[in-house]
């Protein structure tokens, strides 16, 4: 059986979704970090004093019970850094959000109101992500390009190419075979392993939803449609896959990859789709704009699309799409819903800093394919990476507290030697010395303290005060 390996290279952000989210209680955000831990292991990390509070939490179950655990885990902070299984960044929009909408919940504790609903709302699509192991035998959750997501965005694109070719009779022949008949699927024997990673980084931002076909340059705000949390491998990271392609044409499979998704990639610089007015580059980032606009590949390199929100062009077949959109119904009202069938999707997803972005955003899911030799980069390389941070965030953490136990110790010793230097010096004075010295040398001021009587044994104090 023959295999091929690739180098694959994020140019723009990728979700994979793994079904799950990461949920308030079992994360905190702090200056654009995401700390993720699990509950007994911020339990164990606690005093036993802060124990029988968290338990008390627990145990009382009332409505506000998550807001109230995470009240405490908020206060509690350090812990959960220190326990931390992934830390991920996440954008200025991500951190207000969280100080807001949660800050928010807190201030109706207890008041009766429905916090769980707002509480709940603050959840965050993960990626896909599996344990790796690093050279000081620690594990670190790396998120990664999951072999069967590759697989159907190749299959995708070489159904495409059999059809244009040979019919859509062939397509069914040789894709979508099944039961007793699955033996004649060309792509059962079709390999891709999940992605080794090679260099990789993540952030938490927004996906928010724009319109193609139309833009309101008089109102910025009437561009701005759905958004959610998600996470999303960044642009520049790197994986390597293998794939054990039998006896197909491995070149013209990743061939029909180009020829399937680069007219898609143009159409998002495109001021024209199909004769229709096309928006959305007024939303992208101006980088990213420039950088791939006139972008061509090279001999040996091939364009694929992958992920959750790739659109509906990216996983059907040009010339046979049927892709069903909704233009009106739901809502309070819960009208029926009406649909049309279009040939393209009406609206695209985007990743952006905030939720209500009307530039500087990037769309999801390209990767650029390179076919590779013998490529065999150290396994720990991207593992390391998270455990260098982890131990870096450890270190500069203990070095700051260093610092201001330092600063705390200079001060009070200061004060100790100005403390002792003072008594020495009233030690060494006379009475009348000392009674000067606490009208700070005011002679006016001690003689009319005489006058008054404050002052005792005016005489002599007359006589030293002459000396």
């Amino acid at each position: 059986m023959a295999n091929i390996r690739l180098k694959l290279t994020a140019i723009s952000p990728i979700h994979i979704g793994s079904g799950d989210f990461y949920e308030p209680t079992n994360f905190i955000i702090d200056e654009h970090l995401l700390y993720t831990f699990r509950d007994e292991d911020f339990f164990m990390a606690l005093p036993p004093i802060k124990q029988e509070a968290f338990m008390r939490i627990v145990n009382e179950n009332k409505s506000d019970s998550f807001v109230q655990i995470h009240s405490f885990i908020k206060n509690n902070k350090e812990t959960a850094k220190d326990i931390s299984l992934t830390t991920v960044k996440v954008t200025s929009g991500i951190q207000k959000d969280y100080d807001k909408v949660l800050g928010k919940v807190r201030q109706f504790e207890g008041r009766g109101g429905d916090n769980s609903r707002v509480f709940n709302q603050f959840q965050i699509q993960k990626i896909q992500r599996k344990q790796l192991k690093t050279k000081a035998d620690n594990f670190v959750h790396s998120g990664y390009i999951v072999g069967s997501s590759l697989k159907g965005a190749i299959s995708t694109a070489y159904q495409e190419s059999v059809y244009k070719k040979e019919g859509m009779s062939t397509v069914k022949s040789k894709f979508q075979s099944v039961g007793k008949e699955i033996s004649k699927n060309i792509f059962k024997d079709f390999k891709v392993s999940d992605s080794r990673v090679l260099k990789i980084d993540t952030s938490i931002g927004f996906s928010v939803n724009k319109e193609r076909f139309d833009y309101d340059f008089h109102n910025a705000q009437a561009n701005i449609k759905l958004s959610t949390y998600i996470e999303a491998i960044t642009p520049s990271s790197e994986f390597m896959i293998d794939i054990n392609h039998g006896s197909l044409d491995i070149k013209e499979i990743l061939e029909s990859c180009t020829t399937h998704y680069m007219p898609i990639f143009r159409s998002i610089f495109s001021n024209t789709t199909d004769g229709k007015k096309e928006y959305i580059n007024e939303y992208l980032s101006a980088g990213f704009y420039e950088k791939y606009r006139h972008f061509e590949l090279k001999s040996n390199q091939y364009l694929i699309r992958v992920g959750k929100h790739s659109g509906a062009r990216s996983v059907t077949i040009d010339g046979i799409r049927d892709i069903k959109s909704k233009i009106s119904g739901g809502g309070k009202r819960r009208k029926p819903n009406k649909w049309e069938q279009r040939k393209d999707e009406s609206t695209t997803w985007l990743f952006g800093e905030t939720s209500n972005s009307n530039s500087n955003l990037l769309p999801f899911g390209w990767l650029v394919c390179e076919i590779v030799d013998d490529f065999i980069p150290s396994q720990y390389e991207a593992v390391e990476y998270y455990e260098e941070q982890k131990i870096l965030r450890l270190q500069e953490k203990k070095e700051n507290n260093l610092k201001k136990q330092q600063a705390k110790d200079a001060e009070e010793k200061a004060k100790q030697e100005a403390k002792a230097k003072r008594e020495a010096e009233l030690a060494s004075m006379t009475p009348i010395q000392k009674i000067i010295d606490s009208f700070d040398n005011d002679i006016a001021k001690i003689i009319q303290a005489m006058k008054s009587g404050a002052i005792e044994d005016f005489d002599n104090i007359k006589i030293e005060l002459a000396t």
